[in-house]
């Protein structure tokens, strides 16, 4: 019985291995452009809590703080969804992961918004998911 002993695997074989591999990118794609739409919309959202607008239920009970509070929140949040989204499209791997703490975060305010703006807080959680769900899903898989 013999034994054949494989050579060690050159550079470019590494290389190879440890390639991007372009498949599921679409996914990625697809949380960006949802990045950027939840950013803008959650700019727009922010101001108008800023500034009392008329569409938000009135007399809503919070978590904590006011609909000033929670417009500030979401502005902020909105900011950092533009700035990450940007990132994604450069396809910066530390933009993906700082997508999913930015989507989490603004998923959680949105279930803490729901008294303010019901179905529309339900939705904008729908797509932070959905966002979460694209950034994280793509990449190689490794299998022991």
């Amino acid at each position: 019985m013999s034994v054949h002993a494989t050579p060690p695997p050159t550079a470019a074989e590494q290389y190879a291995a440890y390639a991007e591999d372009d498949r599921g990118y679409g996914w990625v794609v697809f949380s960006g452009v949802l990045l950027l739409l939840l950013g803008t919309m959650n700019v727009i959202e922010g101001i108008a809590a800023i500034g009392n607008a008329h569409f938000f239920t009135a007399n809503a009970h919070y978590v904590f703080g006011d609909l000033k509070t929670w417009g500030w929140i979401v502005l902020c949040i909105g900011v950092l969804q533009l700035a990450v989204g940007l990132g994604v499209y450069v396809k910066n791997q530390f933009a993906r992961w700082a997508g999913v703490a930015v989507l989490s975060a603004n998923a959680l305010a949105q279930l803490l918004m729901i008294p303010a703006y019901p179905f529309w807080s339900l939705a904008l959680f729908t797509l932070d998911i959905l966002a979460i769900y694209g950034l994280v899903a793509y990449g190689k898989r490794i299998t022991a």
